[in-house]
């Protein structure tokens, strides 16, 4: 896993489908489309079941007005029928005992009993569906009444085409009134997340907006910027405090160390060693003045913002030259120095401020490497971005000390038997948020591999 500290390119905004505004507009068209197919197909029972109702109603009518003629009128009587049918939705039929046609427009299927209403399906007797009833004489005449249920199977088609229709309408209207709403807030997200990057980054000073509809958003910035405003102000009193100290200090322990140099010399003369203990004690205020100086340094750098020195500079020629300076100490410690990589990729920033970098990363390298390693340099273009690495195969630092070594005064757990003042990464990590550029510590398998992802010339701000 690769631990990042610096800009990195936005990503892409979250789904819309995402969101809660899109969810809760989806949701609440889900349930309204469950309501209204509910309301249809409630309205679609009760009026197919009361259009057959009515049906079943004028069936019995009619067959009840035909049970009440005698037999020897029957004929007529369904002609007389069939005559006065009006909607020419009824069809009538009477069929003698040997299923021989005596009169009507319609003769059903033999075999099917009479006492209830029944469906018929289209073509089994009629070319429409039918709902008919039969009734059977004494004398085994068979009295039919069937009526046209076209209407009725119409009207549950158009329905059930309303009910689809209305359904997908209302999913398509809450989809695109989901996205839409959703638009606004993915927009202020996007703003919060700008700022966001930019407060990881180092800087504090920027603030999330509040818009005037004081809505959920605006009371979650409200307390972030109020919360900002107060780790501002910590901060600011601990770096003061620390770069109070450090200021105040380094002029008294410069005057004692020229005054132990005095009493050193006085006391040995001028041609002889110092005394040991003196000695160490110099080395001890230098170290302290050396701490003091990176702490100023450090505070410098972020308080400032110092860009005005910026102009191009070629990676391959820094690293070229810091290779050439530490190259006799790597022999000294039989530790191979290598340079790789290309000249002519222009970057923009402060080349003294590179060469700290570097020098630092170096120095650690030749540092915690031992004898018979290796340490690497190197620069390559990755896509848009040039990537200044500094590579060795040494202990390397555990993945979860990587971010915790950035930090002032922090050192990894291989670090105890080394002399440092845990500030050489702080540093670098200042100078690459200075740049706008990206700095990781990776795993070199073995090893550690720092790596600096820095904007091209030709896409710098």
């Amino acid at each position: 896993m690769t631990m990042v500290i610096g800009p990195r390119s936005a990503r892409a905004l979250p789904e819309i489908r995402h969101t809660t505004t899109f969810r809760l507009v989806t949701t609440l068209g889900v349930m309204f489309v469950i309501a209204v197919i509910a309301l249809l197909g409630l309205t679609y029972v009760l009026t197919a079941a009361q259009l057959t109702s009515r049906s079943d109603q004028v069936l019995f009518k009619d067959m009840h007005e035909l049970a009440g003629v005698p037999r020897a009128q029957l004929p007529n009587a369904v002609d007389g029928l069939i005559v006065t049918n009006a909607s020419g939705l009824t069809f009538y039929g009477l069929v003698g005992p040997d299923g021989r046609k005596l009169a009507g427009n319609i003769v059903l299927p033999d075999g099917v009993h009479g006492g209830a209403p029944f469906d018929l399906p289209a073509g089994s007797a009629a070319a429409v569906p039918l709902r008919a009833i039969i009734t059977r004489l004494p004398d085994g005449t068979r009295v039919e009444v069937a009526r046209d249920t076209s209407p009725i199977i119409d009207l549950r088609h158009r329905i059930f085409a309303i009910m689809a229709t209305s359904g997908l309408a209302v999913i398509l209207i809450a989809l695109v009134a989901g996205w839409l709403l959703s638009l606004g807030p993915l927009r202020r997200v996007a703003q919060f997340r700008a700022v966001a990057m930019r407060i990881a980054t180092g800087e504090l000073g920027p603030r999330m907006t509040i818009s005037r509809r004081s809505d959920e958003l605006d009371l979650i910035a409200g307390m972030i910027n109020a919360m900002l405003d107060e780790i501002e102000r910590l901060m600011e009193q601990v770096k003061g405090a620390t770069d109070a100290i450090a200021h105040d200090l380094r002029t008294p322990l410069a005057h004692l160390r020229h005054r132990l140099q005095t009493l050193a010399r006085r006391a040995t003369g001028a041609e002889a060693d110092p005394d040991p203990a003196v000695a160490e004690a110099i080395v001890d205020i230098d170290m302290v003045l050396r701490r003091f100086n990176a702490l100023l340094r450090i505070s410098e750098l972020e308080a400032s913002g110092r860009q005005a020195g910026f102009g191009p500079v070629d990676p391959m020629t820094l690293l070229a030259d810091i290779a050439e300076l530490y190259e006799p100490l790597a022999e000294e410690r039989g530790i191979g120095l290598s340079l790789e990589g290309a000249y002519g990729h222009d970057i923009l920033g402060d080349e003294t401020l590179l060469l700290e970098v570097v020098s630092n990363l170096v120095e650690n390298a030749l540092k915690f490497v031992n004898p018979g390693g290796q340490v690497a340099l190197s620069v390559r273009r990755t896509g848009d971005a040039i990537v200044i690495a500094v590579c060795d195969n040494g202990p390397g630092i555990p993945e979860a000390e990587r971010e915790l070594v950035l930090g002032r005064f922090r050192r990894g757990s291989g670090a105890a038997r080394t002399t440092g003042m845990g500030l050489g990464l702080n540093l670098v990590a200042a100078i690459v948020n200075l740049h706008g550029f990206a700095l990781s510590l990776e795993d070199a398998e073995p090893g550690l591999c720092v790596r600096i992802a820095c904007q091209g010339r030709e896409n710098a701000r």
